[in-house]
């Protein structure tokens, strides 16, 4: 019961981190509380699209009205609610709810007008009732991309309670598009581009730079830029593509590199895939705005395998007991070639503090499964690096994962490293996880509130 309750915590704090991690107007959007009349309100919005493939086959838009201070939904609430992509208008419709609760689900057409029809029909005319929940038919959301709201509230509290308040917000329903790539060396993959803010165009891949481009539109004017939130573009990356699972990447708009802070490498949601995300908030965008003469009305994208090293990679073990900086030699790992591994296993809260001597269980596998080395080791007590030398097989190319378990004999103290035994030397290193260090804090803190969340489990013996 107690492991339950213990990975329990760590999959609702993985949740929060990832819903945090990219937010404000993407997926959902909670706006700050303001006063209306004498009630502290917010509004929340929030979407959840149904995709196949590249086809929308419904969005559903969530929205509450709320007091802030109750953290309850107001009732008999009334909202025009106005949609726009770009410069065009989407939608306008005005919307009741009795609970304060509104469901209102988009089925996109590619012709006729749009309809608005609540759930309860006639009924809910007949007994004056509003469900809040409407299904709406028409060319709306029929592509992905960044939609803006403005919702005015006419009524809240009681219908004939009239109010008028104004709210502005952006969600962002993601666009998926699939590359295939014929790899000489891994054979043939899909990497998956998901676009958050437009419709993407002309994807490709190019073999001699081993780049993923691709072009998505965009109004580079002063005015659109000064509404803009974050533009957010995901590349999911088979793990089997070796050439593409690397250290570093680097990453380039309309030509320009952006920072390596910009990229953000994701090897933990996804088992097949490595997930790269590309993050420009405002004043990114702005920066290369002022970089270009005439941008035209575009942002062209492009992801290739940096030529530089970025070792040590640090990984945090699953109960963030320790954190391991791990490096090796020569940095491309090779069939029939002897890699040496270096590692240091240190304080999770302490910049470069080495921790005791300690034993740990050292393990490289195909993938995730086949033994290809095995060690057991205890490390050195000084603050020296410990090295293990690893003789790969001749016949084997592709995915591997260089694990580090049982820590001091502890089963949670466990971390993973994935990489590639690449089938030439192509100059780069061949793995695995870089994070930002914001990003290496925020999980430090969650992992913290792991390590006390269980102390209280044990203690009240759960």
């Amino acid at each position: 019961m107690k492991t339950i309750y213990f990975l329990s915590i760590i999959v609702f704090a993985s949740a929060l981190f990832a819903l945090k991690a990219y937010g404000d107007g993407l997926a959902s959007e909670t706006l700050p509380p303001s006063l209306i009349g004498t009630t502290n309100v917010t509004l929340t919005i929030g979407s959840i699209p149904f995709l196949i493939d590249n086809n929308h086959a419904g969005t559903q838009l969530n929205l509450v009205l709320m007091d802030a201070d109750t953290q309850k939904p107001i009732p008999d609430a009334t909202l025009a609610i106005s949609a726009f992509k770009g410069q065009d208008a989407v939608f306008g419709h005005i919307f009741k709810s009795d609970s304060g609760n509104f469901i209102l689900n988009f089925y996109p057409q590619q012709t006729g007008n749009t309809t608005f029809d609540e759930k309860g029909g006639v009924l809910s005319g007949l007994f004056g009732q509003d469900s809040g929940n409407y299904d709406v038919k028409g060319q709306v959301f029929n592509t992905g991309g960044l939609y803006r709201f403005k919702i005015e509230v006419i009524t809240m509290g009681a219908y004939d309670n009239q109010v008028s308040k104004s709210y502005s917000a952006g969600i962002s329903i993601p666009e998926y598009d699939n590359l295939t790539i014929s790899d000489p060396n891994y054979g043939t993959h899909q990497i998956q581009i998901i676009g958050y803010y437009d419709r993407l165009h002309d994807i490709k891949y190019d073999q001699a730079t081993k780049s993923v481009n691709f072009t998505m539109p965009f109004d580079w004017s002063d005015q659109n830029i000064g509404q803009l939130t974050v533009v957010h573009q995901e590349i999911r990356i088979p793990r089997a593509l070796g050439d593409f699972v690397v250290t570093k990447y680097d990453a380039y708009v309309n030509n320009i590199k952006i920072p390596d802070k910009l990229i953000s490498i994701d090897d933990y949601s996804m088992d097949a895939y490595r997930i790269v995300h590309l993050i420009l908030y405002k004043s990114d965008v702005q920066n290369l705005q002022s970089e270009q003469k005439d941008p035209g009305q575009y942002m062209t994208f492009s992801l290739k395998p940096s030529s530089d090293n970025a070792f040590p990679v640090i990984q945090f073990t699953r109960n963030a007991q320790y954190k391991i900086a791990l490096s090796w030699d020569p940095p491309v790992i090779l069939p029939g070639a002897t890699t040496q591994f270096s590692f240091r296993i240190m304080d999770p809260y302490t910049a470069n503090k080495t921790v005791g001597s300690i034993q740990y269980d050292f393990s490289v596998l195909e993938g995730k499964n086949g033994v290809i080395f095995h060690q057991l080791g205890k490390t050195a007590s000084s603050d020296d690096d410990d090295a293990i030398s690893v003789p790969f097989p001749s016949n084997y190319t592709g995915a591997i994962t260089i694990a580090f378990e049982n820590l001091n004999g502890s089963s949670f103290a466990s971390t993973e490293f994935p990489a590639t035994v690449s089938s030439q030397s192509t100059g780069n290193p061949s793995a695995v996880p870089e994070f930002p260090l914001a990003s290496l804090a925020i999980l430090a803190a969650v992992f913290g509130f792991v390590i006390f969340f269980t102390k209280a489990m044990n203690t009240l013996k759960i």
